[in-house]
């Protein structure tokens, strides 16, 4: 059996919740291998201030519209042995379907870069997991978002379906958050207003959507799940 350390790869890793989760793989003891686009500098400043995870981390960046599937090999390159992937990467705007444009970019990045990554690494690595970063209000209509929501609903399908083909040497799971972190078009107190539409009152922490990704990655009788972390705002009307 291989000596190397085992490793989890993450789409988008160096920032957000991509990077939570490379931060919660390394306190659970595994390696990370951290793809990012364009700029790594936020993780690898956090990383100089831990040297105990000196050698543990791994950077590879790539344009993920241009033969995902690469990446996957890429790592099997690096001092680590690949047992988890992590599909993070989205790009969150507004869209229609009056623009094809924008909905091509979406399905691009949300379903088939998951479904081009899930299938290589499923094919390559043995009793490995795979856990996919959907959206919890994917499945309710709002015109603005339309095309987001879409192509997040189409990757809570790939979730399913991957689940039950790669089974039984692959898991397949997904965690869909609702508000955690504010982004360009929800901050301050327009952020803070959004519990008052969440039947909890309270937007989601980072803590919680790190707790379900150390479930998924830990309970080993666990497929085909959609876990929303979103303090039940996907029940509202």
């Amino acid at each position: 059996m291989s000596r190397l350390p085992k490793a989890i790869l993450i789409t988008a890793g160096t920032k957000r919740l991509g990077f939570h989760f490379a931060q919660a793989s390394l306190a659970m003891g595994y390696s990370v291998v951290l793809h990012f686009r364009s700029s790594n500098r936020t993780a690898r400043q956090w990383v100089q201030h831990h040297p105990e995870y000196n050698g543990k981390v791994f950077y590879l960046q790539q344009d993920l519209t241009e033969q995902p599937q690469s990446l996957i090999q890429r790592v099997r390159e690096l001092p680590c042995r690949l047992t988890g992937l992590v599909n993070n990467a989205s790009l969150f705007s507004r869209g229609d379907l009056f623009n094809q444009t924008h909905l091509r970019s979406m399905l691009e990045i949300h379903f088939f870069t998951p479904a081009q990554l899930g299938a290589c690494f499923a094919e390559q690595i043995s009793n490995g997991w795979i856990i996919n970063i959907t959206d919890a209000l994917a499945c309710r209509s709002n015109t603005s978002w339309q095309n987001y929501r879409m192509s997040k609903l189409f990757l809570e399908e790939l979730t399913r379906q991957q689940a039950i083909r790669f089974a039984p040497d692959c898991r397949v799971n997904a965690i869909a958050p609702g508000a955690v972190l504010p982004s360009k078009d929800t901050k301050g107190a327009s952020f803070r207003n959004l519990a008052a539409n969440i039947p909890l009152r309270k937007t989601s922490s980072v803590a919680a959507i790190t707790e379900a990704f150390r479930f998924l990655v830990t309970n080993t009788s666990c497929t085909g799940q959609i876990i929303r972390i979103d303090g039940g705002w996907h029940l509202t009307a």
